[in-house]
């Protein structure tokens, strides 16, 4: 018979994750909460603003107020991935060959494996961070469109427009498409093989989360 088991969190719960077979939860004041063999805790930011389930690699990603970018595994275990001084790190995603992206402000980086970061610099404020599931490629939500980086070679990035505050994104789990949540009740697709346009408006409300089916046909 499935159990519940209450677990009374004093705090905003930033994301709620299993991390093997142990329920991890985020809270906004940084501390990692988990029920293994009994409720345990685990500090990583000073102040999370942004957290980022890594299932390839059975771990959390999360950043926060103090700027630093930790890694949190299923045991307890808080690692620190990568800092940007005293700014802010506002959203946080992880990628293939254990690649993580973060963002502060109007840059974007991507930390490799190797322990190697990149910096990729926008003219407005970064405001969602994505990984293509297909080659090393992640895009960025920003003001008036999206953003398109291939860190693991040189070459200009790929500028995707449309008028409007896009403050999330998600490729399509084949890599064809790219989506993005918008500032108004509105999201925004582009078919990277063309560039063509697909606009979802009239939204009762601003769209919070996106999801795809297994091979991609539904969002």
């Amino acid at each position: 018979m499935p159990t519940v088991a209450p677990l009374d969190l004093e705090g905003h719960c930033v994301a709620a994750v299993f991390l093997g077979d142990v329920p991890h939860f985020a809270l906004a004041d940084g501390a990692i909460h988990r029920l293994d063999n009994g409720h345990k805790i685990v500090q990583a930011n000073d102040g999370l603003l942004a957290a980022f389930h890594d299932a390839a690699n059975d771990r959390l990603i999360t950043g926060g107020e103090d700027g630093k970018v930790f890694a949190v595994k299923a045991g307890g275990e808080a690692s620190e991935l990568a800092s940007a001084g005293r700014k802010w790190i506002t959203s946080v995603a992880a990628g293939p060959q254990g690649a993580v992206a973060y963002a502060s402000g109007k840059t974007a980086f991507v930390r490799f494996a190797d322990g190697k970061i990149k910096e990729f610099a926008h003219s407005r404020s970064v405001e969602g961070l994505a990984f293509s599931p297909k080659g090393m490629r992640f895009g960025v939500a920003r003001y008036n469109g999206a953003t398109l980086h291939f860190p693991a070679a040189e070459g200009k990035p790929v500028e995707l427009e449309w008028a409007g505050a896009h403050t999330g994104i998600s490729f399509s789990p084949d890599g064809a498409f790219l989506i993005t949540t918008m500032q108004e009740n509105a999201l925004h697709g582009w078919k990277l093989a063309d560039g063509k346009h697909m606009r979802m408006s009239g939204y009762p409300g601003k769209v919070k989360s996106l999801s795809w089916s297994v091979k991609g046909k539904w969002l």
